[in-house]
């Protein structure tokens, strides 16, 4: 059977409303369209879910619903705990700092959560870009009050989203806090990794009131934003987790990840001690007089931060010049929908190295409630509300997954089915970027040969250590025979 125009325009309709929810302090309500007036708005996006997939697929479901949220109480881990408890006291500890206080939390669990295995977090990873899109969508659908000051706080994964968000509003967030975002080599071995190291300077991170004040707190595995080039006001606070005693690694490990939403909840519950969020222009901080690098001293005392070198400099290197930047190269690109084509895709040809797609949008016609979809190899990476443009900062594609060859953009018109004003989109300006420090994206090919070597190394330098060491054995070894003798020969004679 075959799909009307109508029907296919619909089929891929998302409602961002559905993913918010605000947290009074005692339990989670809907959030209805220009419902937001508070002065401040606080808003909270997990991350990645291993072992929650199934749970979140039988429920949804069973409820006749397209997603679970993420504060559903019937989300519960191995350990009989509920998802949202290891959220709740960051976010009960900012819905007690005031009425003026407005606490929101974003759920994307049915695309961030997987089955419990480390070599899945890239597809959590994946829905990160179309999420920071519906995101700033529903922000803009909620927020009343042209005069709030945003906060976006994302953990993990979550992370990412907000930066997404924040390059995709139209309006600029006051503050964009990152805990524990994935950026380390081991998380970039997995695929787990943001690299949202490019997208960050879009935002135009500040220490004035002209930008947002970003700060990021790596317990585990993030690495310093502020050394990349636009990032230098970014605040970047390294925490001491450690490895508490737990069944099994992976759980301590989880555990050590999560500790940087407890700590900075404990920083919003004493922000008197003028760390964290004691340090926020949202508490009147003076953020101007920051370093740029903090390191916490132990857990007995948290809020206790001292100042970080980097170990370039402390041994007094310079830092290299950066490699040669390629110039971007405009496509020939131009991709349009209307009433009679509602779905448009190109070929696009990457080289090593390229780390953007930028695009321009025009939008003639329509009554505003259009939504523009793109996808990259299949992948949802994108969407816009005709009513909200977004802006040039937020119009890109990140090919964190993106290899040397051949790539499919996909863009997608969609409408309410009984909508009579069709409009006109043209997707033009297609621009490929690069940058001199993109790493190579994730493959399971390249995860694969990876592992080959490394095993081929370290199984290399095993034997090659046995053999020594069995040779040197023998050596220490060789004249004990001759010695047990002698010693039998004179105990004979005795």
């Amino acid at each position: 059977m075959r799909m009307g125009f109508g029907a296919a325009a619909r089929a891929g309709w998302d409602t961002p409303l559905r993913r918010l929810s605000r947290f009074d302090g005692v339990t989670f309500h809907p959030v209805d369209e220009a419902s937001v007036t508070e002065r401040h708005v606080h808003v909270f996006v997990h991350g990645w879910q291993p072992g929650f997939r199934l749970q979140e697929r039988l429920h949804a479901i069973t409820d006749l619903v397209p997603a679970l949220p993420a504060w559903d109480p019937r989300l519960i881990d191995p350990v009989g705990r509920t998802l949202s408890s290891y959220h709740v006291e960051l976010l009960g500890a900012l819905a007690a700092l005031g009425p003026d206080h407005c606490v929101l939390h974003y759920s994307w669990i049915d695309e961030s959560a997987t089955d419990a295995r480390v070599m899945l977090a890239y597809r959590s990873r994946q829905a990160t870009q179309v999420n920071g899109r519906r995101l700033a969508a529903g922000l803009q659908q909620v927020l009343k009050n042209g005069e709030s000051q945003l906060h976006l706080i994302g953990h993990s994964h979550g992370s990412a989203v907000a930066v997404h968000a924040a390059a995709a509003l139209g309006r600029t967030p006051r503050q964009v806090t990152l805990l524990d975002a994935p950026e380390n080599r081991l998380s970039r071995l997995s695929g787990a990794a943001n690299l949202i190291d490019v997208v960050l300077p879009r935002i135009r991170p500040t220490r004035d009131d002209e930008g947002p004040f970003v700060d990021s707190y790596a317990s585990v595995f993030g690495r310093p934003y502020h050394r990349k080039g636009g990032l230098s006001s970014v605040v970047d606070v390294s925490l001491y987790a450690g490895l508490a005693l737990k069944p099994t690694f992976v759980e301590a490990l989880s555990e050590a990840h999560l500790y940087a939403v407890d700590w900075y909840a404990l920083s919003v519950r004493e922000a008197e001690r003028g760390v964290g969020y004691g340090w926020s222009p949202l508490y009147d901080g003076d953020v101007k007089h920051l370093s740029s690098y903090y390191h916490s001293r132990g857990r007995k005392k948290p809020l206790t931060l001292g100042r970080r070198a980097g170990l370039a400099h402390l041994m007094g290197a310079q830092r290299p010049l950066p490699a040669p930047r390629r110039d971007s190269r405009v496509t020939d690109i131009d991709l349009h929908l209307n009433r009679r084509y509602p779905a448009s895709a190109k070929v696009l040809r990457l080289l090593p190295g390229d780390g953007l797609i930028t695009f321009d949008v025009e939008i003639d016609g329509g009554d505003g409630d259009e939504q523009i979809l793109l996808e990259l190899d299949a992948v949802p990476v994108f969407i816009g509300l005709a009513r909200y443009p977004v802006p040039r900062s937020g119009r890109y594609v990140v090919l964190t997954d993106g290899s040397a060859g051949e790539h499919l953009l996909t863009a997608r018109l969609v409408t309410d089915a009984s909508t009579r004003a069709w409009p006109r989109v043209l997707i033009t300006n297609v621009t490929i970027e690069s940058w001199p420090d993109a790493m190579p994206g994730f493959t399971m090919e390249r995860v694969a040969m990876r592992t080959f070597v490394s095993g081929l190394v370290v199984g290399g330098a095993g034997t090659l250590f046995t053999q020594m060491l069995w040779k040197l054995l023998r050596w220490t070894l060789r004249p004990l025979p001759r010695i047990v003798r002698r010693m039998l020969a004179e105990r004979a004679l005795r």
